[in-house]
């Protein structure tokens, strides 16, 4: 019988820890293309829901998802769009605009997919003054949420869709911008 020395020993250990990893990768690659090969998620299957993370440094964060709410598993990627309502439901300025993919730590840009009741995220982030001293930005009293790749929308109500964008130091657009990451699996909270 051979005996094995501390060298062939740590070689195995190393070959069997790429193995595992090698299989771990292989799985969240097939977990990624399964989540892209399933049918894109229709704004009548979702719900929208909200919540503010707080402010900081002059900075307002919101996390807002997209709820399955159909038995039909779906998917969403990409980027999507928001617009502001009024009391009377009519649009107020809003620019949304596309934060940097890993900008935030955890928002990579990958599908998501969505069994029923399971949720994809996404960020909204907002200066909370401007500087052009006492400007006043109107607040939003709904949200129109669009998913990525569609045209439609789900209308979000109540205090998680009461945002007020100033346009920060940006005096030229003065209220109405918005920052928004890409659809996550991961919330931030």
């Amino acid at each position: 019988m051979r005996r094995s020395s501390a060298g062939q020993r740590f070689r195995g250990v190393a070959a069997l820890g790429a193995v595992t990893l090698a299989g771990a990768a292989a799985a969240l690659a097939m977990a990624g293309s399964s989540a892209a090969s399933l049918p894109r998620c229709r704004p009548a299957q979702l719900r929208a829901w909200g919540s503010s993370l707080g402010a900081a440094t002059g900075t307002v964060l919101f996390e807002f998802a997209f709820i399955n709410t159909s038995a039909q598993e779906c998917s969403l990627v990409g980027y999507p769009a928001l617009q502001m309502l009024n009391a009377a439901g009519k649009p107020l300025k809003t620019i949304d605009e596309k934060y940097p993919i890993g900008g935030i730590p955890g928002v990579t840009g990958k599908p998501v997919s969505l069994a029923e009741g399971k949720r994809a995220y996404f960020d909204a982030l907002y200066a909370n003054s401007t500087g052009t001293g006492d400007m006043v930005c109107p607040t939003a009293a709904a949200l129109e949420l669009t998913p990525p790749g569609s045209t439609q929308f789900v209308t979000l109500h109540g205090a998680s869709a009461r945002i007020a964008p100033y346009a920060g130091s940006d005096t030229r657009a003065g209220c109405g911008i918005v920052h928004l990451t890409v659809v996550t699996a991961k919330n931030l909270a």
